[in-house]
């Protein structure tokens, strides 16, 4: 029986890399093998995680490129560097969020716009380079999109971030349609609770964590390394034939009753 391809040998860059979820997930795929550019707006964070995967993994696997999502050329400034650090860019993991608990009425129409153009905006922004670039050279990539489930199921207090997901959640499936008959192909995990980034403070509430763990059919929280091998999955040509889909890991937690139904008791942030 044939291995499994896998992403060893590949090149990726994974945006919001500097901590949470995304240095996690930069440093897994390293561990998988890939060759990895992590990106952020703060150098500091960005040398941290790279300066840990070097630390276990030896040099030159992981590299720090700052760069703002929001902005089109601070991206293809990015793209440029990646390039040039790693020979080539085969995939493209869209990490980088914003989220913060708010009762809608007192959502700020400056709070909406900073989690919209982060997620929404940023992903498009790094995707449609990355796709413009394999198209133009008739080269096969793969973009991974971080959702969430409650971008298709809704959840009180995350108006704004979920807005911003389920807008992403459409251009997956749309992009994934448009492309994967050119070699570019778009998919998404949507990871469900994790100790780690922007639901840390929530799992980390020893009271909010065991109503969670109640509420998920696995029993557990989900954890970042398995977050990332998924991911490692979509960019692997293993899920070749994998376009515009999401892959759900959050042990159960969509299918049970009561998804998210005390986010609105968390005090705003």
């Amino acid at each position: 029986m044939a291995a499994l391809a896998g992403v060893h040998g590949k090149s990726v860059i994974v945006t919001g890399g500097g901590g949470g979820l995304g240095s996690s997930l930069a440093a897994e795929l390293c561990r998988l093998g890939a060759r990895v550019v992590v990106c952020g707006r703060t150098q500091a964070t960005l040398d941290q995680a790279v300066d840990a995967i070097d630390a276990e993994l030896g040099p030159d696997q992981a590299y720090a490129v700052t760069c703002d999502v929001r902005d089109p050329q601070s991206v293809r400034d990015l793209f440029d560097r990646a390039e040039e650090l790693l020979g080539g860019v085969d995939g493209l993991v869209n990490n980088a969020s914003g989220l913060f608990p708010v009762k809608a009425e007192d959502l700020s129409a400056n709070g909406f716009d900073a989690v919209v153009k982060i997620v929404l905006n940023g992903t498009w922004h790094c995707t449609s380079e990355a796709g413009r670039r394999w198209l133009a050279a008739g080269r096969k990539g793969a973009v991974v999109n971080v959702l969430t489930p409650y971008a298709w199921m809704g959840a009180p207090g995350i108006v704004h971030n979920a807005s911003a997901k389920g807008g992403v959640l459409a251009m997956t499936r749309t992009l994934g349609a448009e492309w994967a008959g050119r070699g570019v192909r778009v998919n998404a995990v949507a990871p469900g609770w994790m100790p780690v980034g922007g639901t840390e403070f929530l799992a980390g509430d020893p009271a909010v964590r065991d109503r969670l763990i109640e509420a998920i059919p696995a029993g557990r929280l989900l954890q970042p390394e398995e977050t990332a091998r998924a991911v490692a999955y979509l960019l692997s040509d293993d899920a070749d034939y994998v376009v515009g889909e999401t892959l759900t890991i959050d042990g159960g937690h969509h299918l049970s009753k009561g998804l998210f139904e005390f986010l609105h008791e968390v005090p705003a942030r």
